[in-house]
């Protein structure tokens, strides 16, 4: 019988750090992987794409447009409801069902953090007389994103590690 590291809930929204931050999980069933971080900012939701808000290299933000991330570097994708200032669990690498886009993603498109929406992606976009986004890359569409009340999301590959 292999041994699997106990981490508690994927879906923690922990007032003081219950374990190191920066810590990173590999779930082998799953193929995915989570870091346990600490929000800054705005609260992040199911499905919002956070950027690094500092140089620690665990704390992130979905606060793009206001400007705490720094770099433009995505840091993975929330699988659940985190409040400010609270520890909880992103995922950094494999099948995510549910990323936030801005309703124009396609199937196999690149994703890249959306510019000026909050915890969303967009499409990136290589051209020669614009602005290259295609540098901030952290993952692929694995469908086109649908429209629900809640806004669009698709799922798609993280690759942030």
């Amino acid at each position: 019988m292999a041994n699997k590291q106990v981490i508690g809930s994927l879906t923690a929204n922990d007032s003081s750090a219950q374990r190191e931050p920066g810590t990173v999980f590999w779930d082998g069933a799953t193929g995915k992987a989570y870091r346990y971080v600490l929000i800054e900012d705005l609260a992040v939701a199911k499905g919002d794409v956070v950027e690094y808000s500092d140089t620690s290299g665990y704390e992130v933000t979905q606060d793009r447009a206001g400007g705490s991330s720094i770099g433009r570097v995505v840091a993975g994708v929330a699988v659940g409801t985190i409040t400010d200032a609270y520890y909880g669990w992103i995922q950094v690498s494999g099948r995510h069902d549910a990323i936030k886009t801005d309703g124009g993603v396609s199937a196999g498109d690149v994703l890249v953090p959306h510019a000026t929406q909050n915890g969303h992606a967009d499409t990136a976009v290589a051209t020669s007389t614009g602005v290259n986004t295609e540098g901030q890359m952290f993952g692929y569409a694995l469908e086109t994103d649908d429209t629900s009340d809640s806004g669009a999301t698709c799922a798609g590959v993280i690759r942030c590690l």
